[in-house]
């Protein structure tokens, strides 16, 4: 009688893990799901315990948990990187915040919504004030004009909203 060996699984079950990774996951690239996917197969073969029940069960349990995980720390990391980058850039009157706007106004990419009129509204006056102002693709010394306060002060603004939205984000 030959024993099982933890290849012999991997082996078995590999084509079920990249069944599972292919439709789902998707702020994981292909090869990263896969990877991550075999990566918590190995785990629930090191884990699993008879009374556990049945195997496969337990492997899609764990799969699962683990690439939820994945998967909503790769959205996170997308949307902070590249949608919700709001750096100011240098101060000139052709400075825009058109990274905002766009935002702002584009679908969600992935199943959960960020709820856009939900975070505006927990926003202070001025923080709304700023916002407005962003998504008309005005720059900070128009900005600073309109609302009469320092560009140093819209500046702060900016960094608290980028703060409330960081915050907003983990929420999710």
């Amino acid at each position: 009688m030959t024993k099982i060996t933890e290849d012999d699984v991997v082996k078995h079950y590999i084509a079920l893990v990249v069944q599972e990774c292919k439709n789902s996951y998707k702020g994981l690239e292909l090869e990263d799901r896969i990877a991550e996917g075999t990566l918590a197969l190995i785990h629930a073969i090191r884990t699993y315990k008879v009374q556990y029940g049945c195997f496969e069960e337990y492997l899609l349990l764990q799969l699962r948990i683990i690439m939820k995980e994945k998967n909503k720390a790769a959205w996170t990391s997308k949307r902070l990187e590249s949608m919700l980058s709001l750096d100011a850039p240098s101060i000139n009157n052709s400075s825009t915040f058109s990274v905002l706007s766009n935002f702002l106004g584009s679908p969600s990419h992935d199943e959960t919504d960020f709820e856009v009129n939900y975070f505006i509204e927990n926003l202070s006056l001025i923080e709304k004030q700023v916002v407005s102002h962003l998504m008309e693709d005005r720059d900070l010394i128009k900005i600073s004009r309109h609302l009469g306060v320092s560009v140093s002060q819209i500046q702060r603004i900016i960094e608290n909203i980028q703060n409330k939205v960081e915050l907003h984000m983990n929420d999710y």
